[in-house]
């Protein structure tokens, strides 16, 4: 190894955390790779990030070949490592463009929605997972659901829903060995009601009934085999077991007067992500790691001050938005800038640089953007694998 240096600062000015350290390698010898027997080179290829073997790909038809197998495929999803990508969303102007930010290279990349200027407005994006991103055509009397994978362009309209009074897609799961995935939708009153799509059985089924008033669900977060969200009004966690189709009330005790509540999961672990307030007036945003064994929240970090700030002014110290996904956390008012990250991993808060989106639109949200069930943006986990 050569070429070592350390730096202070990973993405410019404005960072808080400690150093790192980039280095360069020397090349290895073309005639060493040609000579590589492919069971190895596979083996060694499988450890590198999506970005890299996307490129790879193009270095020949052999290549891509071998990089797009069924036998490397399976290899690269064991032993890669999490990339995660954050994707915006705006309508202006009756055009709706989308922009995603990529954390390991601090940079963002446009993502063209659609080709045909016909079906620009026909449908909005309501939530993903792993590597999935399922939307909704809104146009009468075509409405349905429809699951996609970008990567692969792999793409699935879901069967009409069993009938409910005000559904509301809550989120969706992918199956721990990428076979499948179920999209869970919920009906509000003064008990919860539900139903789940199962992409095996290519059906609707409805679950068990939790007889509990909910108004809301929200803040949805996945974690070993339990969905959980947060209801509202009163503000509390139940869980959604996906194998069982049951529904739990996890009797957790919740930090007082808070605002914006969100779920995150790392390692995991289920974190509470929200504004905390006095008289009505946010005065910092603090992390919560759930203790499900002592049924309460502890506080484990804090927004700096000096990003609080110059946050809260920006939000005018009312909600936030926030998403995440493998510990790392998007906070933003979903309209202006800034945007804030924050790495739960190495404890890492930084600005992200300006969004695309915003040099021809002041706003990030499509008509949908007051719905309290659509977030900014979505966390999404790019996956050659994982089939719609």
């Amino acid at each position: 190894m050569e070429n070592l240096r350390i730096c202070n600062d990973e993405h410019g000015s404005g960072s808080y955390s400690g150093t790192c350290v980039e280095a360069s390698t020397m090349n290895m010898d073309p005639v060493i790779w040609s000579k590589m027997p492919n069971h190895v080179l596979d083996h060694v290829l499988s450890f590198l990030p999506f970005w890299t073997i996307l490129k790879l790909q193009c270095v020949s038809s052999k290549w891509r070949k071998n990089l797009k197998s069924t036998v490397f495929l399976a290899k690269w999803v064991d032993n890669s490592p999490a990339e995660v990508l954050f994707l915006m969303f705006t309508d202006h102007w009756h055009i709706q463009a989308a922009a995603a930010y990529n954390p390991s290279l601090n940079k963002w990349h446009l993502v063209p929605l659609s080709h045909s200027s016909n079906v620009i407005h026909d449908y909005h994006m309501i939530t993903a997972a792993g590597g999935l991103v399922c939307t909704e055509e809104v146009a009468w009397p075509n409405r349905a659901l429809v699951i996609s994978n970008p990567i692969n362009r792999s793409y699935r309209k879901l069967p009409p829903m069993m009938d409910m009074k005000s559904p509301y897609v809550v989120g969706m799961m992918v199956n721990a060995d990428r076979s499948g995935y179920r999209v869970l939708v919920a009906q509000d009153g003064d008990s919860l009601v539900s139903q789940h799509y199962d992409s095996k059985s290519n059906s609707w089924k409805m679950n068990s009934t939790l007889d509990s008033k909910v108004a809301m669900l929200a803040g949805m977060a996945t974690v070993k085999g339990f969905l959980f969200c947060l209801s509202f009004w009163p503000l509390g966690l139940i869980a959604y077991n996906i194998e069982e189709a049951t529904w739990h009330d996890m009797e957790v005790k919740m930090p007082t007067s808070i605002s914006s509540p969100h779920l995150i999961h790392n390692n995991g672990d289920l974190f509470l992500v929200a504004g905390v307030e006095e008289f009505g007036q946010m005065m910092t945003i603090q992390i919560w790691k759930v203790d499900f064994l002592c049924k309460e929240c502890i506080k484990i970090e804090q927004m700096p001050d000096c990003f609080f700030q110059k946050f809260s002014w920006t939000v005018g110290g009312e909600h936030f938005s926030c998403m995440g996904e493998a510990g790392l956390v998007c906070f933003s008012d979903g309209v202006t800038l800034p945007i804030l990250m924050y790495n739960m991993n190495s404890s890492r808060w930084w600005w992200l640089p300006p969004c695309p989106l915003h040099l021809s639109s002041p706003k990030f949200l499509s008509k949908y953007a007051h719905n309290p069930l659509s977030p900014l943006g979505f966390p999404v986990q790019p996956c050659f694998v994982v089939k719609a």
